[in-house]
């Protein structure tokens, strides 16, 4: 993109056009036919091994951590994505790019919460419904009964679906009677199975009505015992017809005469057609199950091809431009280190030559914390300044054999003489 600029030229106008430019580059019939397939996709995947064969939504899953070059390292993904990210010894914390930590800590399963139960309980809706799946599924079952029937009733399926199924165990029934047929609907097996028979009682007809003959077979005979007439009545023949015969023979008399006649005939005539799987929501283990970790992978993966496109044309553009969308958020030279890219602009915006990478580690970190002040890198300025740095002397330096450059390095007048020292690219 920008061809025939030049890189200073090229992140001028990605300052002032960036986000136009990033929303037509969204916009091509490429760009969104494959992130509207990773969509699509996406809540396919029962397990990392499923995402591994396919390489098209791997990518996409690597892209938005500026790991597409390594994804024929099928073994080191296995693990990245596989093993817990906050354990010291994942291979993800003993590696030294920190993308891979990245990259472990999104697909991570769960991650603990240091709030206490009070905390918790003070935590606006707003923030609740923000949780990604790994926080809620972290949540202790303490925390997740300082939740009030509010807080519990805006959490999204993905979320109900992650929590572990000790913490609906703990939940109270009022809080079971607040979630709607969707948040239901979510339940997982295990958490289905922990259903006390207060809770049970608590679910609302129309919720019944909904549950799959999948999560309906899940219950044990007591639980299903615990109805009242009224749930069992709003079950659908295709629902009574999915119970087993220990279910079935389960249900008292008063529940048996709720029923219609053809509710009753369904009990004993159990079609094989209403015996399939019917899962609403992805598996617990399926890694893309959370909705949000999909719409970040998506949103990632865009900016970090536009940057690449960008770079194609301009060489040290990608770098420039991800250096600025980033280091906001590096506060460490330790995590400066961790990041290539990053740590390729600071050289270069230093005058730090080639050899400087093959240093010794304490050398380039000594080096790198008495000229690089973070709290300075807080104000937009002085990291455009610092790019603006890095794109000048990274550009090619004419050389001396050009014509052009010979005319002015005779005893022509320079160039700046012709046309004023400042050029300004104002409209």
């Amino acid at each position: 993109m920008l061809p025939g600029l030049g890189a200073q030229t090229a992140f001028l106008v990605a300052q002032r056009q960036g986000s136009a430019l990033q929303e037509r580059f969204a916009d091509r019939r490429d760009n969104k036919a494959e992130m509207a397939r990773f969509r699509e996709v996406a809540s396919q995947f029962k397990d990392v091994e499923s995402l591994l064969k396919d390489r098209r939504a791997l990518t996409i899953a690597l892209e938005a951590f500026q790991l597409e070059g390594e994804i024929d390292k099928r073994g080191i993904i296995r693990k990245v994505l596989t093993e817990p990210p906050n354990e010291q010894t994942s291979l993800a914390n003993r590696m030294t790019d920190r993308r891979w930590r990245q990259l472990a800590q999104a697909f991570a399963t769960s991650q603990p919460s240091a709030l206490a139960a009070n905390e918790v309980a003070l935590l606006t809706t707003t923030t609740v419904r923000g949780l990604a799946r790994s926080q809620v599924a972290g949540l202790t079952s303490e925390q997740v009964a300082a939740l009030s029937t509010t807080q519990v009733a805006v959490l999204g399926t993905a979320q109900i679906a992650a929590l572990s199924a000790t913490s609906i165990a703990g939940m109270e029934a009022r809080d079971v009677a607040a979630l709607d047929t969707a948040q239901i609907a979510s339940l997982q097996v295990p958490q289905l199975v922990a259903l006390g028979t207060a809770q049970m009682r608590a679910i609302e007809t129309q919720d019944i009505a909904a549950l799959s003959t999948a999560q309906l077979r899940a219950f044990a005979s007591t639980q299903l015992a615990a109805l009242d007439t009224a749930q069992l009545r709003a079950m659908g023949t295709t629902q009574l017809a999915s119970l087993t015969l220990t279910q079935s023979l389960a249900l008292s008399t008063t529940q048996l005469a709720a029923l219609t006649a053809e509710q009753r005939g369904a009990l004993s005539t159990r079609p094989s057609a209403a015996l399939r799987d019917e899962e609403r929501v992805a598996p617990a283990g399926a890694p893309l199950a959370d909705p949000a970790l999909i719409d970040r992978l998506t949103r990632d993966a865009m900016v970090n091809r536009f940057e690449k496109a960008m770079g194609q044309d301009n060489p040290g553009l990608r770098e420039a431009l991800y250096f600025r969308r980033t280091i906001g958020s590096v506060t460490t030279i330790a995590a400066l280190m961790s990041d290539r890219a990053l740590t390729t602009v600071v050289r270069g915006s230093l005058g730090l030559p080639a050899s400087f990478a093959v240093l010794d580690f304490d050398k380039q970190r000594d080096l790198l914390a008495a000229r690089v002040d973070f709290e300075a890198l807080k104000d937009p300025k002085e990291v455009d300044k610092l790019v603006r740095r890095y794109l000048a002397l990274a550009a090619p330096q004419p050389s001396a054999n050009n014509a052009i450059t010979a005319l002015f390095d005779g005893g022509g007048r320079p160039l700046t003489s012709l046309i004023g020292s400042t050029l300004s690219l104002r409209a």
